[in-house]
């Protein structure tokens, strides 16, 4: 066992976990689904950009994720309908992201392995690498708290927020820059196939439970942050990676939820 395993893992639950209550206040569930796609195209362009430019990795991931991201905030307020803009920004950045990865494979020697990111290895995470997560983590969930109420309200009624001084339409993008930046940032953690569960799972659970809204972010943190810690003690014991046993683990909460 190693301190960094806990660390990284438990950053990102809590970086991921603090976006699902405004997730679902929003009703952002098809963009959160969608934004791994991007995570995944962005990661690899960041691959090929670090390699051709000296530059690093992580940080050339983040810049060119974010004009993707924002790209499917803005069809919204084209006046595309949700599924339809989801649709085409799924389309997109999954057929990219198989031919950024077919360059990584073909072109460019693969250093660091591109499974990690779909499967998720917080195991092979070094510890500046760690620390760059939890600095990220740490950033998200401070933005997460104190844009939660407002998110909250713009969620039950956009127009009345609107008449209240709220700028909705900064706020999508700020919001979708937020979400951005946690999935790439976290993806070499959980992985692109968990991070779907990581984004909506724990406000979906914590919503069954919680009597408010400050206690549903409250409860999903929590719920989040303990199955990642557990994740990480269970994964030796049952030769599974960690973001498997993690997702495997907010559902089982989930089913838990349901019974009670």
């Amino acid at each position: 066992m190693d301190l960094r395993w806990f660390l990284v893992m438990g950053g990102a639950a809590l970086a991921l976990s603090s976006m699902s209550p405004i997730v679902a206040a929003r009703r952002l569930g098809f963009f959160a689904s969608a934004l791994p796609h991007s995570a995944l195209l962005a990661v690899s362009l960041g691959y090929v950009l670090s390699h051709l430019l000296g530059l690093d990795p992580f940080v050339c991931s983040l810049l060119l994720s974010l004009p993707i991201s924002c790209t499917f905030t803005f069809l919204l307020h084209r006046g595309v309908d949700t599924e339809i803009a989801t649709s085409v920004f799924v389309a997109f950045t999954s057929s990219s992201s198989v031919a950024a990865m077919y360059l990584i494979l073909t072109r460019f020697p693969t250093e660091a392995s591109l499974w990690s990111y779909v499967l998720g290895d917080p195991l092979l995470v070094s510890w500046s690498e760690a620390l760059t997560i939890l600095l990220l983590a740490a950033l998200l969930i401070v933005l997460a708290i104190l844009a939660y109420k407002v998110e909250v309200m713009i969620g039950l009624d956009a127009d009345f927020a609107r008449v209240s001084g709220v700028r909705v339409e900064l706020r999508d993008y700020l919001l979708t820059i937020m979400l951005t930046l946690a999935s790439v940032g976290m993806l070499r953690v959980v992985g692109f196939v968990v991070q779907h569960v990581a984004i909506l799972l724990p406000a979906a659970i914590g919503a069954r439970l919680a009597r408010s809204a400050s206690q549903l972010m409250l409860m999903s943190i929590m719920l989040s942050f303990v199955a990642s810690i557990l994740s990480i003690a269970l994964a030796s014991a049952v030769d599974m990676p960690p973001s498997a046993v993690y997702g495997l683990l907010l559902m089982a909460a989930y089913i838990v939820s349901l019974l009670r």
